[in-house]
């Protein structure tokens, strides 16, 4: 899997990233589902506006 440099989402090695279309890095640590952005106090905090994977970090 790889993250987004941009927004941090997680993918299965698709170039580029699906979610807003920027550069992905195999360099990533944690790791965090969002199942219901709208409700989610982390979500919020992250700027998390759709739901899915995310890292945590990304170098």
């Amino acid at each position: 899997m790889k993250a987004c440099k941009k927004c941090s989402m997680l993918s299965e090695d698709v170039d580029p990233c699906p979610n807003c279309g920027g550069e992905l890095s195999k360099d990533w640590q944690g790791y965090l589902v969002v199942v219901d952005h709208s409700r989610s106090e982390i979500a919020r905090r992250l700027n998390i506006t759709v739901n899915g994977r995310y890292a945590l970090k990304v170098r």
